[in-house]
């Protein structure tokens, strides 16, 4: 029993949100409420940069995204920051599948388009969010999306979400209604496997952490970090692999940080995929 709850807490944030922090008090544009958490928020000055689609990971929300906002405004850059709905609750998804958040993204990616003007859009994807993305990206098959930057995303899988999903449903009481997310999480599962799209250039940015550096939720990756050692994982984030954040055939790494995965989301990342966002 002491062994499913170790399993139980050592997987409960693989991408769990980081709520803390205000958000900055732009002018906001109620163009997409029902996808972008706080509509579409454009610059306070005139910018001909693409905008960028900010999605959330497992089990999180558009809240996660409160250090990079700021800095997108400043820079110029119209931003939507992405709550799913496809759900039985009709006003969240944090745990859908990344089919179905697939589907949403599709018509949030329209909708940012059309309000802005633009031919295309960019997409940043924390964790699962990359995962949602590539789904979307092998479904459309078309041009809408110039880049992708997945920060922190298992490509390739994550051992420790194929440990987790073998507990029994009924045993594991926190990511009960979460099971739809955690599966596509898992080495194997269909959504790692989907084909890139060879009119969107793929990017990474990982975190190779460790438990002596800070974390915000040091105490949960920290157990991570050991299970992904006795795995013998290699370099880590105590949550993902680099080697499954680096799994696909074709992607550019644009850098790593020594951050944990619940904290890859700073300016120090930000300052990295800026090259691409500008």
């Amino acid at each position: 029993m002491e062994k499913i709850v170790l399993r139980i807490f050592t997987l409960v944030l693989i991408g769990l949100s980081l709520t803390i922090g205000v958000r900055a008090s732009f002018g906001v544009v109620n163009a997409q409420p029902l996808s972008c958490s706080n509509g579409i928020i454009m610059p306070s000055f005139p910018s001909h940069k693409l905008p960028v689609i900010l999605i959330h990971g497992y089990d999180e929300n558009s809240g996660i995204w409160s250090e990079w906002e700021p800095l997108l405004q400043q820079d110029g850059i119209p931003f939507c920051t992405v709550t799913f709905l496809q759900s039985s609750d009709p006003t969240y998804d944090p745990c859908g599948s990344a089919t179905a958040h697939a589907n949403e993204l599709a018509q949030i990616v329209q909708k940012v388009k059309d309000f802005t003007g633009e031919n295309q859009v960019n997409i940043v994807g924390h964790s699962k969010g990359g995962l949602d993305a590539r789904v979307y990206l092998a479904q459309s098959a078309g041009n809408d999306v110039a880049n992708l930057i997945m920060i922190g995303t298992p490509n390739g899988g994550d051992p420790l979400a194929n440990e987790q999903a073998s507990i029994p449903p009924l045993f594991d009481f926190t990511n009960f209604f979460c099971r739809p997310a955690l599966y596509d999480l898992e080495i194997g599962a269909d959504d790692t496997k989907v084909p890139e799209n060879h009119n969107t250039s793929y990017y990474t940015i990982y975190g190779d952490w460790n438990p002596s550096l800070p974390c915000p939720l040091r105490g949960f990756e920290n157990i991570g970090f050991t299970q992904l050692a006795s795995m013998n994982a290699g370099n880590n984030d105590g949550i993902v692999p680099v080697s499954s954040v680096e799994s696909l055939a074709n992607f550019t790494n644009l850098g790593h940080t020594t951050h944990c995965h619940t904290g890859l989301l700073t300016n120090e990342e930000y300052g990295i995929a800026k090259s691409v966002l500008n």
